[in-house]
């Protein structure tokens, strides 16, 4: 069980909360969403769940906890174990993992259990087969809560069923971060919504022991709900202000007319219960149903550009086979790219599809004539590319004219 008791969370730089006030009960078992735009401070609060010390964090409030172990999977592949090899990760430094289920998870996962011995680094794997490995491994260790930041970012579709299976089921407490709303209506029972409101100067946590599709229906109902008895108050509030404002302009127009002192009097007695009312009126605004916070849209715009004819090839593959070095991607792949297509790649973890992109990319950008599994037609003299990778650090994203080199490794 971990209780939480008023759980504050301020950022250090700029004074700002990322949690106010947060008070709830994890009973063992429960499986907790963490959810929220980016930057709210989710990876903050299952941090601090997991009393890691956070320097460039004020942390106010109590967080009491009864569990000895847990297991974690961060958003990002570790430093530390980039450059660890396979066999250390699972030989060397794991003493406490139970090798039956470590062989067993392997097999479900379609990992071959023979690379735990090789010397292979972990950091050349593909981020799927990172995050697979790290799977592996927790899930084999005793633990009595399971940590993840955003589990499902880098695996294949097969696997990300596989996880929510394995949440589901298993007994222990699951604590995990995610954006995909497939993933959350399959997996969480309980939501711990992060907001940052009124133009993200202000934190808002809420707290419900519903799954995701009925809290998400619940707050649409009550958004409107609210909303509604806003509207209705604000027009009662609207109507009561406006005729306090006559009969105020009334008595003031009498005050100014007479010319009987006696009539003045009572005139300024009833003025001084105008002004009286007037402040109780603004109390009742403050006690008014308020309009519930929107969330703030995301504004995307793409630069005004002239789209490549729809009929244009870009790209033609007549049964060759797409390989890396030694390593044989694709075999007898045929494939016509057009101007103005979307197209996905799927596939498991660890076969090449962002290596497939990345050899698509350098091709168009750089007219690779020498790749002997490519026709690349020519391109309009100011056509830019853009390329986004899987992960920012290996990620070099500029607009580039087609004349550059290559920087591809």
């Amino acid at each position: 069980m971990i209780k939480i008791n008023h759980l504050t969370i301020t950022q250090n730089k700029d004074l700002r909360d990322l949690v106010s006030d947060l008070s709830m009960t994890i009973q063992d078992g429960e499986k907790v969403a963490i959810i929220g735009e980016e930057g709210n401070g989710k990876s903050t609060l299952l941090k601090t769940l997991m009393m890691e010390t956070l320097s460039n964090f004020t942390i106010k409030g109590d967080i009491q906890s009864d569990y000895q172990s847990l297991a974690y999977i961060p958003q990002k592949l570790p430093e530390d174990l980039k450059n660890r090899s396979l066999h250390d990760y699972f030989f060397l430094d794991s003493i406490d993992l139970d090798y039956s289920v470590l062989y067993r998870l392997a097999e479900e996962l379609h990992f071959d259990s023979n690379r735990f011995a090789s010397g292979q680094e972990i950091g050349s794997l593909s981020g799927g087969e990172a995050l697979k490995i790290q799977l592996i491994h927790e899930l084999a260790k005793p633990f009595e809560v399971l940590f993840l930041d955003e589990p499902s970012n880098d695996l294949d579709l097969e696997t990300v069923d596989w996880l929510k299976s394995q949440i589901r089921k298993i007994r222990q407490t699951v604590i995990f971060i995610s954006h995909d709303e497939d993933f959350l209506s399959e997996t969480a029972d309980t939501i711990v919504h992060l907001r940052l409101v009124k133009h993200r100067k202000e934190a808002e946590t809420l707290v419900e022991h519903l799954d995701y599709d009925r809290y998400s229906e619940q707050r649409k109902a009550n958004f409107a709900r609210q909303s509604q008895q806003a509207a209705n108050d604000q027009r009662s509030y609207d109507k009561t202000i406006e005729k306090h404002r006559r009969v105020k302009q009334n008595v003031e127009t009498a005050l100014r007319a007479t010319k009987d002192s006696a009539a003045g009097r009572l005139l300024a007695k009833k003025m001084k219960n105008v002004l009286s009312q007037e402040k109780r009126y603004e109390k009742l605004a403050q006690s008014m149903t308020q309009k519930p916070l929107e969330d703030e849209q995301i504004q995307l715009f793409f630069s005004d550009i002239q789209p490549l004819p729809a009929s244009k090839i870009l790209i033609q593959l007549e049964k060759e086979n797409l390989s890396i070095g030694e390593r044989v991607l694709a075999q007898e792949l045929q494939l016509t790219i057009r101007g103005q297509e979307k197209i996905g790649i799927i596939g498991p973890n660890g076969v090449g599809k962002i290596n497939s992109v990345s050899q698509v990319t350098a091709t168009i950008k750089y007219q690779k004539r020498d790749c002997s599994w490519f026709y690349a037609t020519r391109l309009p003299a100011k056509t830019t590319i853009g390329f986004i990778t899987n992960s920012l650090s290996q990620q070099n994203w500029r607009k580039r004219g087609t004349t550059e080199k290559s920087n591809l490794t």
